[in-house]
């Protein structure tokens, strides 16, 4: 399964484990990684706390990575997206590409995470090519579905 672990474990500690275990999943095909970040049905194991809350503490839990530097967007976004779903929110998860980049050997790519249309992590810096957003059942807009079957590494 993804790094996440027992809903029982206190939400700090689930959240230092999976950021700890996040790379080594990270580099699965992009769709086991979502299905994997997506929460059973019906899970709801932190309700009540805040999205501010969530965020500051993905935030605080990968503040410095040993690995995944250079996907840290991806990493926070991943965390942020389940543990905004186990709290009862209903976030997307969004994907896009820097437009300046899109022609060069190595594109950069981007994700942010937005609940009710507010970004809550990871604003986009400036204008992004929307690839596709992902809202834990299926991909919204989705530009390439091979995009979805894309391997991170």
């Amino acid at each position: 399964m993804m790094p996440f672990v027992s809903h029982r474990i206190p939400f700090g500690l689930n959240l230092w484990i999976a950021a700890r275990l996040m790379p080594v999943f990270a580099r699965r095909p992009l769709d086991e990684i979502l299905a994997r970040a997506t929460p059973g049905p019906g899970a709801q194991a932190y309700g009540g706390l805040s999205p501010l809350t969530i965020v500051a503490e993905v935030k605080r839990a990968v503040a410095r990575p040993m690995r995944m530097r250079g996907r840290r967007c991806l990493r926070e976004g991943l965390l942020a997206f389940h543990y905004l779903s186990l709290a009862g929110y209903r976030p997307i998860l969004h994907f896009g590409l820097v437009p300046q980049t899109i022609t060069t050997q190595r594109p950069q790519a981007h994700c942010w995470v937005t609940v009710n249309e507010v970004t809550v992590i990871n604003p986009p810096a400036g204008p992004m090519i929307d690839l596709f957003a992902y809202d834990g059942s299926v991909a919204l807009a989705s530009k390439d579905a091979t995009l979805a079957r894309a391997t991170y590494d």
